[in-house]
């Protein structure tokens, strides 16, 4: 007797969550465990749904068909690693805007499908990615070959604790002094700490450095700089005296 499949759906729109909920819940092949519009309703809506699961209570899925979710940075990859403790991932998404094919895969996906997909197509990835394996759709092949043939990126330059903060503060507009108050540093020891992050980075003015701020992801929290915008105390520490 052929398996059947359980599946879950998670697709922020709701037209097209009814769509893919019609699709997987009449085929033969898989039952349809939840359909949530975030991830972060996905294990809750299996708990719930678990005593009146017929092919039983246990919370792992087969396969998990991820849409678009409601994220700020837009991307599946962060979405992936949230959900596929709970699954392997099959990622539904329109991957000619630009997305990385081979990101989603990288964080755990085990196949991508263009959203324009046909209904067949779709049912044979979900198969595909129940059984173990890796799915990658044909008219995303060029695409994924295409990243693969690209150069890995360099790592960025390491920076020490004390730089990155000092970088922090730089993108968010203070000036050396102030820099300086609120690390409780001297002037001339935030210049040298500046000094050092633009060789790293290989930056030579205030713009580039709040630019590079921002693809590191050290730009400040808005509550640290409110809860910092008080006078420091008066002594200045040195780190070189500690």
């Amino acid at each position: 007797m052929p398996r059947i499949w359980r599946v879950a759906i998670v697709e922020q729109h709701a037209l097209v969550r009814r769509g893919l909920t019609s699709l997987l819940s009449t085929s033969p092949r898989t039952r349809l465990a939840a359909s949530v519009a975030e991830p972060g309703e996905l294990a809750v809506a299996l708990a719930e749904a678990a005593p009146a699961e017929p092919l039983g209570p246990a919370p792992h899925l087969d396969v998990i068909v991820l849409g678009r979710a409601a994220r700020s940075d837009g991307t599946h990859d962060k979405v992936v690693e949230e959900v596929c403790g709970l699954g392997r991932v099959l990622v539904v998404a329109d991957f000619a805007d630009g997305r990385p094919v081979a990101a989603v895969l990288r964080a755990g996906a085990h196949g991508c499908v263009s959203r324009l997909s046909e209904e067949e197509d779709l049912l044979g990835a979900v198969e595909t990615v129940a059984r173990g394996g890796i799915h990658v759709d044909p008219a995303l092949a060029g695409h994924f070959h295409a990243e693969l043939r690209q150069p890995r990126a360099a790592a960025p330059p390491e920076l020490a604790r004390r730089e990155v903060e000092t970088l922090r503060w730089l993108a968010a507009g203070l000036t050396h002094r102030q820099i300086a108050r609120r690390m409780e540093l001297t002037e001339a020891t935030v210049s040298t700490y500046v000094k050092r992050i633009r060789n790293k980075l290989g930056v030579g003015n205030k713009a580039d450095l709040t630019r590079k701020a921002f693809e590191l992801g050290v730009l400040p929290d808005p509550e640290e700089q409110r809860s910092t915008a008080g006078p420091r105390p008066r002594g200045v520490r040195d780190p070189a005296a500690a």
